[in-house]
């Protein structure tokens, strides 16, 4: 199954399906950077297509899929761009717990692809995480990677 199959599978996602980066806000963009943009084979913006049926949940915001050279399926990048800041990494931690939540139940279909669950900081990265919360993120599979997210064409 493609990822943009397993996103038109997916309750709530159904017609949320992009080419490339298009799901992303303009504002996010520059935080996705691709060796190949031609490898890049869609994305989904999650948090807006389960606003109305989530409208009090901590959302995850993305997913990217790309094509690698040594993969012979796609890889799905799940992109939270969000402030790093002390103040903001609990609900960061939130929202991944929310995603791992999605992918049992409606999101099983893309919990299928191999991944990465990445926290992209929206701004500059100015937080200091505590043992516990280390651990929390390691639990959920969460990494900060900073401002930008480089994709190559090999994993």
């Amino acid at each position: 199954m493609t990822f943009q199959e397993a996103v038109e599978k997916t309750t709530h996602l159904k017609d949320a399906y992009r080419p490339g980066l298009q799901a992303l806000r303009a504002e996010d963009k520059p935080h996705i950077e691709a060796e190949d943009t031609r490898k890049l084979t869609g994305s989904v913006d999650v948090d807006t297509a389960n606003l109305v049926s989530e409208p009090h949940s901590n959302r995850w915001d993305f997913g990217i899929a790309y094509q690698h050279t040594n993969r012979s399926g796609e890889v799905v990048y799940w992109v939270e761009t969000h402030t790093a800041s002390d103040s903001q990494v609990g609900v960061v931690i939130k929202k991944a717990a929310w995603l791992q939540q999605w992918f049992k139940g409606h999101g099983k279909h893309l919990a299928l692809f191999e991944k990465d669950i990445v926290w992209v900081s929206s701004g500059a990265t100015t937080f200091t995480l505590s043992s516990t919360q280390r651990k929390q993120m390691a639990a959920l599979g969460l990494r900060p990677i900073g401002g930008k997210l480089r994709i190559r064409n090999k994993r």
